[in-house]
Formats: structure tokens, sequence, C-alpha cells
């Protein structure tokens, strides 16, 4: 099983007063801020991609494998243990620290491929389970997201805008279709991972 988590709070990439400006809103209307945070959210699944640095912390409770657990007359078992992690959300800023079966490694124990998404590569790593599962296989802490809002490119801020825009104008919507009904996923495809991660 596969689990990640931030306990970083969720921060917009533009202001409150951004958006009250872009779509000539009343500065005091009680949804702006709301709606901006449900936006950055939308955006960030859509993505697949933090926005501002939080701090990721990444878990596989059994290693993960590639290819087939079965085989058959026609078709052999292909089943191998994975040496490639793909870190989600990772606009990747850092690793904090990498363990495996709760032994913390060395940067010499793994290096970084830099892609959608990033992925960490163990160089050499041990398949050892315990049958107690006092550790996960696998634990990676890392930071995620542009260092800076200046450096998240202008249309995914456009989109944020967009999205909480959509929001405002549409309360009650089904939030979930924001991003495609509002034009926003045209400024966000080409920045998304291209990976398909399902959770």
């Amino acid at each position: 099983m596969i689990n990640i988590v931030t306990l970083d709070p969720l921060v917009a990439p533009v202001t409150d007063q951004e958006l009250v400006d872009w779509a000539r809103l009343d500065s005091d209307d009680p949804k702006i801020g709301p709606s901006l945070i449900m936006a950055t959210s939308l955006v960030i699944s859509f993505l697949k991609l933090d926005l501002l640095q939080r701090t990721y912390t990444l878990t596989h409770d059994d290693w993960p494998t590639v290819g087939t657990t079965t085989g058959s007359k026609l078709s052999r078992q292909t089943y191998a243990s994975n040496p490639r992690i793909d870190l989600l959300y990772a606009n990747l800023l850092s690793i904090t620290t990498v363990k495996v079966n709760g032994v913390l490694l060395t940067t010499d124990d793994y290096r970084l491929i830099a892609g959608k998404p990033y992925k960490l590569e163990f160089q050499t790593f041990s398949q050892s389970v315990s049958y107690f599962k006092e550790f996960p296989a696998i634990e990676i802490v890392y930071e995620a997201g542009y260092a800076l809002a200046t450096s998240i490119p202008d249309p995914i801020k456009q989109a944020v805008l967009i999205v909480a825009s959509y929001l405002i104008m549409n309360s009650g919507c089904a939030a979930g279709n924001a991003i495609n009904e509002s034009g926003a996923a045209e400024l966000l495809r080409p920045y998304a991972v291209n990976a398909g991660m399902v959770l």
C-alpha cells in the first residue's frame, strides 16, 4: 500500500487582492479566500504537482514491483522488485530523508531522475520483509513545490484565478468540474504530470 501525506497548510499562489482586481469582485466578499484555497487544491490535483513548498512523506508498506506475479504455459512470471520510486506531487526541491525497512540511507544509496514525476532510484536495496511490519518498506521525506510564488509559471497562476472566479460565480456548482468547465484545463495541461498516478 502507498500513502502520501503533508501536514503543511495549503497556500494559494496568488493573493486575495489579485483575485479581487482580476475578477472585479467586492473585496469584502467572504467567498474570496475559501475559493482561492479550493481553486489551488483543484489545480494541484489536476497537475499532480504541488505549487508552493510543502514537505511530503511518501511510504510504501511493501516494496513496489513491476511485471506480473502469475505465470502460465503461455506466459511466464515477470515479477520483479522495482528500484525506481515515483515522487508524487514533486516539483522536487530536496530530499530530506530516505529509509528502507526503518534504516536511514545516505545519498550514495540512491540517485534522482528528473522528470514528471521525479523518480528516486535505489543503487542497491534490500527486499527483506518484516512480518511484524514495524516499519514501512520505504519512507521518503521530501520538499516539493516551487521555491517562490514568483517561480510559478504565469499560466498556472492565471488558472488558479480563473478557477477561483468560476467557483465564486457558480456557488453550489460541482467543484470537481471547475477545471474543465472554466477553461483552465487548457492552461494547465502543458505543466501536468503525464504519468496518470492513481492513489
